[in-house]
Formats: structure tokens, sequence, C-alpha cells
């Protein structure tokens, strides 16, 4: 009995291990970060086609001009998804630009008002806002961390 019970603690031992070196040894580095750059790229473009987030606050400019700040908001998201799709090649000027506008927001979130919206999001909206912030604050240190910063400096910007 005493054998079976050290046979099964070292059995138990290794079978994790190797279970978790064979799960972990076909995910690289870079492409977990690429999924994180879809995931963050997809939950942006969906924000704005649903209407949640930033982009179900009213303002005076929506309610004026509400085809002007639709063409105005498909066009910034146009250029997040740019800034993403530039960073899934690993152009370092994606990821400059990335920095810098993830820091002007940074700055201006303490001077930013309370907006309203019509009507309140679905419930899972918010936690999930708060994830894609978290995830975004691991795409911008992964992407100055190795091995994916070596990727961005192998490229010729």
């Amino acid at each position: 009995m005493h054998e079976f019970i050290l046979s099964t603690h070292s059995h138990a031992r290794s079978h994790p291990r190797q279970l978790v070196l064979f799960s972990l040894g076909l995910v690289s580095a870079t492409l977990v970060y690429r999924g994180l750059i879809a995931v963050r790229g997809c939950w942006i473009f969906a924000e704005w086609l649903f209407g949640w987030g930033v982009y179900s606050h009213l303002s005076l400019f929506n309610l004026n001009h509400p085809y002007a700040a639709l063409t105005a908001e498909a066009i910034a998201i146009a250029f997040w998804l740019a800034i993403l799709a530039g960073m899934w090649f690993f152009q370092r000027w994606a990821r400059f630009i990335f920095v810098v506008l993830l820091a002007v927001a940074l700055l201006t979130s303490p001077f930013r008002g309370h907006r309203y919206s019509l009507s309140s999001p679905p419930s899972f909206v918010a936690p999930v806002g708060v994830l894609m912030l978290l995830l975004t604050g691991v795409i911008l240190a992964m992407s100055f961390l190795p091995p994916v910063r070596d990727c961005f400096a192998r490229k010729k910007a």
C-alpha cells in the first residue's frame, strides 16, 4: 500500500508537468500577442457597431450632426484598427503611436466629464471593458518585452 501511494505521487507530479510542457510548446509569445491584438481589435469594432462604451455617449455634436459624428467615429475606428494591424506586423511606427495615444488617454482621463447615453449597454459590457483595459496593458507590456520586442527590432520601418 505504501508503494502504491509513492508511485501515485511520482506519477501525479510528472503527468501535469508533461501536460503543461505539451500544451505550452505549441503556443509562442508572438502568437499570444497577435491573439490579444485580434481580440482587442474585435472589441473596438463591436463597441462601435453596437454603440457601447465611448460610442454610446450623447453630445451636442452627435445630436446636431449625426452623419458627421458617425463618419468621425468610423475614421477613428479605422485609425485604431490600422494601428493594431501595424502592431500585428510588428511595425515600430504603430507601437510608437499606440504608446502615445495610450499616454494621452491616461493623462486626459481625470479631466473627462461624465457623459450620458440614451440607453444603457448590456450588463457584460462594463466587465469586458475592464478586461479590454487589462489586455491593452498586456499588449503594451509584451511589445516592449522579449521575444515580441525582438520582432519589432528586426523590422525595418
